[in-house]
């Protein structure tokens, strides 16, 4: 299978910090301020009758489409797309798939809303030696929060697939958010 997944009109550019999706993607970002999400995509598994978190959600800006997606432990890809939600993806097994409006509850609760901030999501991860106890730490990237006034959308690695929330994510000790644009509250 392909970088893309077999995903025509997707071309994923992977990210480890967030400081990498502020530098390399951060513009773009800060331009959906805004706009209204007009539509939310994400895969359905035809013979299982539920959504396939392993690939790309999709979000609709009027002309505009980006698709965000985790991968690994430590990846993020969030890019401008030109997918067409009438084909179907392809993936490595026999499953059919197809695109799927509101293919989980957090699309359809951020469809129609306004984009008000932009923020990528990391996570301290420790590792603890075992041989000597000594405790090694860094940033991983997590995921994409877009603000939508008194909630938000959050797409996260939830153990290398896409998890959705919505609402913002959590802030404490091992958990933070790099706002592109102006903090919610």
């Amino acid at each position: 299978m392909d970088a893309t997944w077999g995903i025509e009109g997707w071309q994923p550019r992977w990210w480890r910090s967030a400081a990498e999706v502020v530098e390399f993607e951060g513009a773009w970002l800060r331009g959906l301020v805004g706009q209204a999400i007009g539509g939310a995509w994400g895969v359905w598994i035809v013979e299982e009758d539920e959504w396939f978190a392993d690939l790309p959600v999709l979000l609709a800006f009027g002309e505009r489409q980006i698709a965000m997606c985790v991968n690994q432990l430590d990846l993020l890809s969030v890019t401008e797309a030109a997918v067409d939600v009438a084909s179907c993806a392809a993936w490595w097994n026999e499953w059919t798939l197809q695109w799927r409006s509101h293919a989980h509850p957090a699309m359809g609760e951020a469809v129609g809303r306004v984009v008000t901030g932009v923020g990528v999501t990391e996570y301290d991860l420790r590792l603890t030696d075992a041989s000597s106890g000594r405790v090694s730490s860094a940033w991983v990237v997590t995921g994409l929060v877009l603000a939508l006034g008194d909630t938000g959308l959050w797409v996260f690695n939830a153990a290398d697939e896409n998890g959705l929330q919505c609402g913002l994510p959590p802030e404490d000790r091992a958990r933070r958010t790099t706002w592109l644009t102006n903090s919610p509250g």
